[in-house]
């Protein structure tokens, strides 16, 4: 029997974290994959997590801070090797903006191999530049495919310019499995809402706390847990110990992924009160752990995950006193409309499984290899920018 020989890619991302790992060992069944982690030591998130791979994982080196990348002399001969090694016949670069990334295009237009761009990125993110937008369309000339987390970064993606049918998706997916499973080890359910984000401002806790408050001056009875790290843990415990009822909160510190399940099988519902997010994975991860979740409509998520009063609730993050009526209409919901909105859900989230995310992969690839897209406009606006850098 002839041997059919497997599509070699190179993935490159800051970091291989459990999310990401789940998704390469999916798509290492289809591919010749081979991630490379361009900040191995970035500490964004604090994973103690190496992965054991079917995949090959490739590291760069000689970075001078671990949320940079090697300054552009090293960082060109280690890819230049790399290149070398692996003769990778499609690359995908999880992002523009990194010095990395840019190069990586320089040289794989260079020896004319086709890029795939991965993006979340909205319109609403932040204010846009007209400049920044034209300086990204000249770059994304030269990729042949996106991969995409969802409706609203392939309605940007495309309105930067890039073809439609080049956009697949979902790229934004968790192991809905695991979470499920590692349910059913939590024990019984507790009446608390659960959030868990690192602490920085656009989570918006103080938003949060502010609709909780409310919540318990108007009689909820509901506790509730925030799980995660970051700079604002004193000011959050500040704003903590002044709710009428302080000891029905608990803010604990950032948990490994292995130990998520326990939380999401004890809670009875999942909120998101972000300002803005790109997507909040961690609803993919409540959601298929079976809790009724109420979404910032700041979240990218929200758009493809959450249809109101069916498979979650939205409100609006700048509204308090719409999340606070949601929570009381959470801790009202029947048994019967629970049933009912969590099977909705679960259909929902039928199209960001790891295997959707792996045939919005391969139908990337493929098209990059079929259709490939190169610029002489994006070699200069990508070594340009990754000099500047």
């Amino acid at each position: 029997m002839k041997e059919i020989k497997l599509v070699r890619v190179l993935l490159a991302l800051h970091r291989i974290g459990p999310y990401h790992h789940a998704r390469l060992e999916a798509a290492s069944k289809h591919l010749d994959l081979h991630g490379l982690e361009t900040r191995p030591h970035s500490a964004e998130y604090p994973w103690q997590f190496q992965p054991q791979a079917t995949y090959s994982i490739h590291r760069l080196i000689g970075q001078h801070q671990i949320e940079a990348d090697p300054p552009l002399p090293s960082l060109r001969r280690q890819l230049q090797a790399l290149l070398n090694e692996v003769h990778p016949q499609v690359i995908v670069i999880v992002g523009w903006a990194d010095r990395a990334y840019q190069q990586l295009l320089v040289l794989a237009h260079q020896r004319q191999i086709p890029l795939v761009i991965v993006s979340d990125s909205r319109q609403l993110d932040e204010p846009r530049s007209v400049a920044k937008e034209w300086v990204k369309h000249q770059f994304l000339r030269g990729c042949s495919a996106g991969l995409v987390a969802g409706l609203e970064s392939r309605s940007y993606l495309a309105g930067l310019g890039f073809p439609a049918q080049a956009i697949h998706q979902p790229w934004d997916v968790v192991d809905n499995a695991f979470f499920q499973q590692s349910v059913a080890q939590a024990g019984a359910r507790q009446p608390i809402f659960l959030c868990v984000s690192r602490l920085v401002t656009k989570k918006n806790h103080q938003g949060l706390l502010e609709a909780y408050a409310s919540y318990q001056q108007q009689g909820g009875r509901w506790g509730l847990q925030l799980v995660g790290s970051g700079p604002l843990e004193d000011l959050l415990l500040a704003t903590i110990s002044a709710l009428p009822h302080p000891e029905r909160v608990q803010l604990l510190p950032f948990c490994q992924h292995e130990e998520l399940g326990r939380f999401y099988g004890q809670a009875s519902a999942f909120v998101l009160a972000s300002t803005i997010d790109q997507w909040g994975l961690v609803v993919n991860e409540a959601m298929a752990a079976g809790l009724p979740c109420l979404v910032s409509t700041a979240c990218g998520c929200a758009v493809d995950l959450i249809e109101h009063n069916r498979t979650g609730w939205c409100f609006n993050p700048g509204l308090t006193q719409a999340l606070t009526a949601l929570m009381h209409t959470a801790e009202r919901q029947t048994p019967g409309q629970r049933s009912a909105m969590l099977a909705a859900a679960k259909q929902r989230l039928e199209a960001f499984t790891l295997q959707a995310f792996v045939h919005g992969l391969l139908a990337a690839v493929d098209q990059a290899r079929h259709q490939p897209r190169f610029s002489r406009r994006a070699i200069i606006t990508a070594d340009l920018l990754s000099r500047l850098a």
